[in-house]
């Protein structure tokens, strides 16, 4: 597995550069109807982590899984799973522990940690 990154997609304001992980169309910092997709690079900061031991039924069959949120470099927080990590609490990543976004889609980001796959 590559450690690089994979690109994101987020919302940047028209109007005032705001950064935005989205969907949503507003600014909201300036309220500006003009939000536009930009793609910025997947690397961040792990802020927060959860494990999920009973899924929703729409994703049982995934469970049990990690959620992870993440400050990425450019500003963003998103939410998505952790990938690439033991399903034990002990061996989960420490907060402050640099990411990467390693797959996934909107609104199904994956992330693992920066050294995973080196």
């Amino acid at each position: 597995m590559s450690s690089a990154s994979s690109p994101v997609e987020i919302l940047r304001c028209a109007a005032c550069g705001q950064l935005d992980a989205g969907p949503r169309e507003l600014c909201p910092t300036c309220h500006s109807p003009r939000m536009e997709p930009v793609t910025v690079e997947g690397n961040g900061v792990l802020v927060s982590w959860t494990l999920v031991r009973r899924p929703p039924t729409r994703f049982q069959a995934d469970g049990p899984y990690a959620v992870a949120v993440v400050d990425l470099d450019c500003g963003v927080r998103l939410t998505g799973r952790l990938a690439d990590v033991p399903m034990e609490e002990a061996d989960a990543p420490a907060l402050g522990a640099r990411m990467r976004v390693c797959g996934g889609g909107p609104g199904m980001t994956r992330f693992a940690p920066a050294d995973a796959g080196r």
